[in-house]
């Protein structure tokens, strides 16, 4: 820093999860260093805590799958902290999904070996979707990316209609789906 002045603030990395939280029980708003106006504030660095938790999002479930299921296939792994189905009004696709907690990482990464696109729930034409569950910065990046290009309701063959009214078009190849495109000049 050119003026070497504080910012008023550090971060710090403790040995471990349990010593990190003794010293957030410790000190959060619970003591004044000389000088400042106010307690000193210790939390968990925006996301961290997300990111200790060993959380899995599942995907491409079958509307009817049952908590039962879920335990008998995931519980093979390690021991489940916590599963939530996502069902009714909380579902945003076709296809169902939950979250799933681990106890430790070794326990969510060998559930994402075995299971990411090489098992079928009974009900299912396509093999499950198992991976990291987005922090809430991955979130709120995904969202404001979605506010800045929109889906388009164009279609492929609109588009290449649209696009010829400013000049020839190069040959390349437009993917079948919308939102996305790159360009292979041959």
């Amino acid at each position: 820093k050119a003026t070497k002045a504080s910012r008023g603030c550090c971060f710090l990395i403790c040995p471990s999860r349990e010593e990190a939280d003794k010293a957030v029980n410790a000190y959060h708003n619970k003591r004044t260093l000389p000088g400042a106006p106010s307690p000193l504030q210790v939390k968990y660095a925006d996301g961290e805590l997300e990111r200790l938790e060993h959380k899995l999002f599942i995907g491409m479930l079958p509307k009817n799958v049952t908590d039962a299921e879920m335990t008998d296939l995931f519980s093979q792994y390690g021991n489940i902290k916590d599963l939530q189905i996502l069902r009714g009004s909380q579902q945003t696709s076709k296809a169902g999904c939950a979250f799933l907690k681990y106890e430790t990482k070794e326990q969510a990464v060998a559930a994402i070996e075995a299971l990411n696109g090489k098992h079928k729930i009974e009900g299912s034409s396509v093999p499950l979707v198992v991976k990291w569950a987005d922090t809430e910065k991955e979130r709120q990046a995904r969202k404001a990316q979605k506010a800045q290009f929109p889906p388009s309701n164009m279609s492929n063959a609109n588009a290449m209609q649209q696009s010829s009214l400013f000049g020839a078009l190069q040959m390349g190849y437009v993917p079948p789906y919308n939102g996305f495109g790159y360009q292979v000049n041959l």
